[in-house]
């Protein structure tokens, strides 16, 4: 999660979040896969997905899939197979 407090005057119309402005009040999903809750006093947003970290590293690799807002890990050769992922942060 991360967090920006807005400077006097800085947010008239929304929050800037990876250069797009959003609404005021809570963004349940960014382009960018985050939620946030967007104030004038500031930016509060949390990532939707979580980043392997158990797999075979020899054999696999790891994609972001921005449709399902979550990191595939497939095997290097054949990436239409999927690698079992032991562990997520």
């Amino acid at each position: 999660c991360w967090g920006k407090i807005h400077k006097p005057g800085e947010a008239k119309n929304g929050c800037m979040v990876n250069g797009k402005l959003y609404p005021f009040g809570h963004i349940e999903r960014t382009e960018d896969c985050y939620t946030c809750t967007c104030s004038r006093g500031g930016v509060n947003c949390c990532s939707l997905f979580h980043t392997p970290i158990g797999y075979d590293k020899e054999n696999c690799k790891v994609v972001f899939n921005k449709k399902r807002c979550n990191y595939d890990v497939v095997q290097k050769d054949d990436p239409s197979k999927h690698c079992t992922v032991y562990s997520r942060v």
